[in-house]
């Protein structure tokens, strides 16, 4: 049998690249399902995690992974079991894939069985089944022939595991509970009043055995499945039982939820599990008390002290939820937040990013710094309750400073003191103090969009019902705009508003506070949100599309279209080069060129690769850098990086990493947020690197 294997280093941050000078940090994970199945632990340093397509391993520790990607194989992978770190089998739908050597070679089994869901192998050739109508079937010769056995349900079973040769439990949808004392010859039935879907069963010893799934609850039994007491948590879904060396029971439930028995299973408590942000779906612990959890989002998570504190080995995805907001303090700190109250922290620029949990499940619409100390998020839930958070430490810690109905859309402050915040059924906040107390007001019923001040007096709503403005604080306000108004933002005395009408998409943009504003028709999309980083440069997005104007709104440029961008939301420059987008799905991108992308600098062709000495060289901040491409190089293989790297060989920047056709190239590069001294620019192609040496002197 022939597989495929990769074998890779992973990194919190997935592989980056490059379209139209915008690169992808996270692509937006739309396709659901997409996480990591199972994972099994043999120690501290062996493991195997199953995908829905290959089955993943490692040797030491998650440094590096193999991936086995099974060639023959036609259906996604739905279970697997394994004996020890070298022996193991992965089911689908009517096979089942064997390896006694570690995933080099793997036997193919055409089982009959369809779709299992279920596997477990007592040894090296005993093993269960179970699957769709209530199916159930044993082998005694490592899976080549099943029997099958009557299960008495037609429901789908998911799980099933024997504490020894005779004794086992079955679980499945609609609260079906099944046990056996004879090996799997006679079931006995316990149907769950409160219907649990139930996916995950584990054996303490041949007397104690734990159920859990969806609906809350964990089932005991002390008498191999005879009776079955439950025990309510606070959380839908619960992935599992599993227990420590000295016999410590931990289930895991919500994102950042871990629940303890110290007393084999009878009562629980809740400990803080800090950096666990994904839903776990299945967890292993190994002979010296180390935790795996194989995680939504395709995330594998590792805690050394007992749960209370996690590690992301690897991620593929930031988060499967919606990024809502994202603002940079400077060129290197920055926050996100978005659905389920995620919430993240970049410390480089936005390559990498850190999860945190604010113990919320809000929805989390805008979030704004006022300074590199002071910022605030706002959102709400489904609840129509709305929430506002502060942080007086850089984002360190936030703390909730109001929780009252109404969600919150869009929050803005002027200075550390003055602020406002608006959402649902046109209810908007102010402060004076810091965000400590809010004067609550409505204006009309429908929703506010965004809410925009430029002085104490002077403010601007947008609305379905149009644009807004105020120049006395807010007690009255006169409608500028009859067209539904998105975005808002001011510059100085210079502003601009995204709107709409039935059929057209427009710009409004003033340049006297809001007295009187100009209307810019754009063609192309629903424009919804938009940033100027100074009064003539600006961009706007409308779904997988980023426009671009250098004069004030007069003129759109497209710069990221279809699937070489992700479902935008919001966006946020620091300066005309270095900007963020995020946006459905978890998707980030970044640009360093404000979005232009590297183009020919005239049509040479030249002979061979060459990489240029930047000038001016040394320089402070701005340098170019020149390269060609020529033109005996395979389509296919002339996927260029262009990457600088300080003295310590850390990576600073990634300028380019994309297919570039034959010519001679030029970009520019922004050195501003880095510090005086060496650094080095290489040229990276499949058959040819070179570097050359730059000085930055500020």
């Amino acid at each position: 049998m022939i597989v495929l294997v990769f074998v890779f280093s992973l990194f919190i941050s997935s592989g980056i690249f490059s379209q139209s000078g915008w690169q992808t940090i996270y692509p937006g994970n739309n396709l659901p399902g997409q996480y990591f199945k199972d994972i099994k632990f043999f120690d501290d340093q062996n493991g195997w995690i199953l995908g829905q397509n290959n089955v993943t391993r490692t040797t030491n520790a998650g440094l590096n992974w193999s991936t086995y990607f099974i060639v023959h194989q036609f259906n996604q992978l739905t279970c697997f079991s394994f004996y020890n770190k070298d022996i193991g089998w992965v089911g689908e739908n009517n096979y089942l894939n064997f390896t006694s050597n570690s995933g080099t070679n793997w036997s193919v089994i055409n089982t009959s069985v369809s779709y299992p869901r279920g596997l477990y192998f007592r040894d090296l050739m005993t093993g269960w089944i179970c699957g769709d109508s209530g199916m159930i079937k044993k082998t005694t010769n490592g899976g080549y022939n099943w029997v099958s056995m009557s299960s008495g349900t037609g429901v789908t079973l998911r799980a099933i595991t024997f504490a020894d040769n005779n004794t086992g439990i079955c679980v499945g949808d609609w609260g079906t509970i099944l046990s056996t004392t004879n090996g799997g010859a006679n079931w006995t039935s316990f149907y769950d009043i409160y219907i649990g879907f139930y996916s995950h069963v584990k054996f303490k010893n041949s007397q104690t055995g734990f159920v859990s799934g969806t609906g809350g609850i964990i089932y005991r039994t002390t008498n191999s499945g005879v009776n079955w007491s439950p025990y309510f948590v606070n959380s839908f879904t619960v992935s599992g039982v599993h227990f420590t060396q000295n016999g410590t029971a931990y289930a895991f439930g919500s994102p950042g939820v871990i629940y303890r028995s110290t007393d084999s299973g009878n009562l629980w408590s809740q400990i803080a599990a800090n950096g666990l942000f994904s839903t776990v779906n299945s967890v292993s612990i190994t002979n010296d008390d180390d935790f795996w959890a194989a995680a939504d989002s395709v995330v594998i998570y590792n805690s050394t002290d007992l749960g209370s504190n996690w590690n992301v080995i690897y991620r593929e995805y930031l988060t499967r939820e919606h990024i809502n907001s994202v603002y940079f303090t400077s060129n290197l700190t920055g926050f996100a937040c978005g659905e389920r109250g995620v919430f993240f922290r970049s410390t480089n620029g936005g390559l990498n990013w850190l999860a945190s949990n604010l113990g919320v499940n809000y929805a989390l619409k805008d979030i704004r710094f006022v300074n590199s100390q002071t910022g605030f998020m706002a959102g709400g839930n489904i609840n129509l309750t709305g929430i506002i958070f502060r942080t007086t430490n850089g984002g360190g810690s936030w703390q909730t400073v109001y929780n009252d109905s109404s969600q919150f859309s869009a929050i803005q402050f002027i200075n550390p003191m003055t602020g406002w915040a608006a959402g649902s059924s046109g209810y908007y906040l102010s402060s004076t103090n810091g965000g400590l107390n809010w004067a609550r007001s409505k204006f009309e019923s429908t929703d506010i969009e965004d809410i925009c001040f430029i002085d104490i007096n002077t403010g601007f709503i947008g609305k379905g019902t149009g644009l807004y403005s105020t120049t006395n604080g807010g007690m009255n306000w006169t409608q500028s705009s009859s067209n539904q108004t998105g975005a808002i933002q001011f510059i100085g005395n210079t502003g601009y508003a995204s709107t709409r009408t039935t059929n057209a998409y427009f710009l409004l943009k003033t340049t006297n506070s809001g007295i009187s504003w100009q209307q810019y028709q754009i063609a192309g999309g629903l424009y919804k949100e938009l940033y100027f980083a100074n009064d003539q440069t600006g961009w706007i997005i409308a779904g997988n599309s980023i426009r671009k104007t250098t004069n004030g709104g007069v003129n759109w440029s497209i710069q990221t279209t279809g699937s070489n961008s992700i479902y935008g939301i919001k966006l946020h420059f620091i300066d005309e080069n270095l900007g963020w987008c995020v946006g459905m799905y978890g998707g980030i991108m970044r640009t360093t060129t404000g979005g232009i992308g590297i183009q020919p600098i005239n049509s040479t062709i030249p002979n061979g690769y060459e990489l240029f000495q930047n000038y001016p060289n040394p320089f402070n901040p701005m340098t170019k850098l020149k390269f060609s491409i020529p033109l005996s190089v395979e389509t296919t293989r002339r996927v260029v990086s262009l990457r600088i790297y300080d003295v310590l060989g850390k990576e600073i920047a990634v300028l380019v990493n994309q297919n570039l056709k034959p010519g001679i190239y030029e970009i520019e590069w922004n050195a501003s947020g880095v510090s005086s001294g060496v650094y080095f620019c290489s040229l990276i192609t499949n058959e040819f690197t070179q570097t050359k040496k730059m000085v930055v002197l500020k």
